[in-house]
């Protein structure tokens, strides 16, 4: 399949416009707003349809799996077709997902829908990083990833919030709700986003093809897709358990576990938003993730150690704070260091990511139902190898950072 746009640009030249990206911002904001609004109504939503709790996990869980298998072959499509189509191909992909979830009559209807718009709607991160990383400078790059992240962020914690208000109006108001989020990014996107130049290794992937796939698991970058993963897999561990640990330990109330992830998601976007571009602009990306790894892991330490609703919630927010500047680091250095199209690349590292988030979660219970402290202790020592490889990178003193195999 050619690619649409054959002008080459060099790796280093940066796109001319900022407010592209500030409409990126505004897009994965309102998708993140709409995955959001779901999330409170969807286990009554279940319940309806006489789903058991198991079931109720595999909604959760479905989404993230069809994820993981659809994000690389996305990431090679912006590479091959355009970054314009691939995103936009998401957002309808979101939209669908929330109408069929709407329109659902049965378990099996509710599943379908979650895997369908799963697979649709991987395209979104790896093709909007795409276009992030193709409109700025390498420098910048990081600030940029850490915007987009904030966006994500803040989606994600007005979207909740939405989705309660609109369930008093009724079951299925918050998905319809869910669903015109993610259409309005559509116009955005279709009117105020240009397709970037193609760059010489965005060329390289697309007469690659499938077997850009394949390369990219045997790339310098594979050490950069596993520490993506340790990111997410840290980080859904310690959310999925967060709740009960609050509970059991400190004997927790609702509105204390509310407060919690309320100060930790602040903390994050504002970490993200405002102080990740500074720091990495600083300390170069590579010790940023030194830092950020080994940071996360005396956080996770002191969540097992902690005992009382006040230092649960101060270690958790630290522990955030950490995990704040992973994944705009890892992506940014992904497409400083890559040899393949950005798309590829960040395709692959989202893959990643999602098998993070589906891990994550399970292997925390596991661990919870042996010792209260076991997820966060196991989220300690995967933080730690990965900081341990990330001691071997070379920030290499220039524009491109290596990354050891």
């Amino acid at each position: 399949m050619p690619v649409r746009n054959t002008r080459v640009m060099s790796p280093a030249e940066p796109a001319p416009t900022s407010r592209q990206s500030w409409m990126l911002l505004a897009t994965v904001f309102l998708v993140m707003v709409g995955f959001g609004i779901v999330m409170p109504i969807l286990p009554f939503f279940a319940r309806r349809f006489g789903a058991s709790p198991v079931q109720m996990g595999l909604l959760i869980t479905a989404w993230a799996v069809a994820q993981f298998v659809a994000s690389p072959f996305w990431g090679l499509a912006a590479d091959r077709v355009g970054r314009k189509p691939v995103l936009v191909a998401g957002l309808f992909g979101y939209t669908f997902a929330f109408l069929g979830m709407a329109l659902a009559q049965s378990y099996g209807m509710l599943l379908a829908a979650r895997i369908v718009g799963g697979l649709l709607s991987a395209s979104v991160l790896p093709s909007a990083q795409a276009i992030a990383a193709d409109l700025s400078a390498p420098e910048e790059r990081s600030a940029v990833m850490g915007r987009m992240g904030a966006g994500f962020g803040l989606g994600f914690l007005v979207g909740p919030a939405a989705g309660g208000a609109l369930a008093l109006a009724g079951p299925l108001v918050p998905f319809y709700a869910a669903a015109v989020a993610s259409a309005l990014a559509l116009p955005l996107v279709i009117r105020l986003v240009a397709e970037p130049p193609v760059d010489a290794r965005r060329a390289a992937a697309a007469r690659l093809g499938a077997g850009a796939l394949a390369q990219a698991l045997r790339s310098p970058e594979l050490p950069l897709y596993l520490m993506a993963f340790a990111t997410t897999f840290g980080g859904s561990s310690l959310f999925s358990m967060l709740g009960y640990y609050a509970m059991d330990r400190a004997g927790g109330t609702p509105s204390d576990v509310g407060v919690m992830f309320t100060a930790l998601g602040l903390g994050s976007v504002v970490a993200q938003g405002i102080a990740v571009g500074p720091v990495t602009r600083r300390w170069g990306e590579v010790r940023t993730i030194r830092a950020g790894f080994t940071a996360g892991a005396a956080g996770f330490v002191m969540v097992a150690l902690a005992g009382s609703v006040a230092s649960i919630t101060v270690t958790v927010c630290m522990t955030s704070l950490a995990m704040a500047f992973l994944r705009p680091s890892l992506a940014a250095l992904n497409s400083r260091t890559t040899r393949l199209g950005y798309g590829t690349s960040l395709g692959m590292q989202t893959s990643f990511d999602s098998l993070g988030r589906t891990l994550g979660p399970l292997c925390a219970g596991t661990l919870y139902n042996m010792d209260r402290a076991g997820p966060f202790a196991g989220a300690a020592a995967v933080y730690l190898l990965a900081a341990a490889s990330a001691l071997r990178m070379r920030d290499g003193g220039g524009r491109r950072p290596t990354v050891p195999r």
